[in-house]
């Protein structure tokens, strides 16, 4: 009876044992700027309307067309943003507004990429003693748990 209890528990158990992976010895840190060589001088918007999103309940999405000036010439551009209720109309249509400028920002302003990778390791800490709990099963010896102190 037991020997058949604990064959249903041993994969429940096993799922909480695999925490082998959260002590790494490295972390690894990414940090990517964009940086433009420019900007835009000035925004005009030339429409914006909102609507409703069919066959979705709550959801609508804001459409704005603007014209953008860089170095004394007008672009235009598109941008969408689709909310729910607990956003307002003005911050989602200023969210769709943003990305028509980015999208201009991206086909007409030069960018440089400045990134910065830093690889940080501790590989010389040393385990002091570890512990490994094995159960017998009615497929063997199961290992269960390893604990090491550090």
């Amino acid at each position: 009876m037991r020997l058949r209890m604990l064959k249903y528990k041993l994969p429940f158990l096993l799922l909480f044992s695999t925490t082998a992976l959260a002590n790494t010895p490295c972390d690894y840190k990414v940090d990517d700027k964009i940086i433009y060589e420019g900007h835009i001088e000035s925004v005009r918007l030339v429409s914006k309307s909102v609507e409703a999103i069919p066959k979705i309940k709550d959801i609508r999405k804001c459409m704005v067309s603007i014209e953008a000036r860089v170095d004394d010439k007008w672009y235009p551009s598109k941008g969408e943003y689709m909310f729910g209720p607990d956003m307002s109309q003005v911050d989602a249509c200023t969210h769709a507004e943003d990305r028509a400028k980015k999208q201009v920002m991206r086909e007409k302003i030069p960018e440089t990429l400045k990134s910065e990778k830093n690889l940080n390791c501790s590989l010389t800490k040393s385990k002091k003693s570890c512990r490994v709990v094995y159960m017998n099963t009615n497929i063997g010896k199961v290992k269960f748990m390893e604990t090491c102190d550090e």
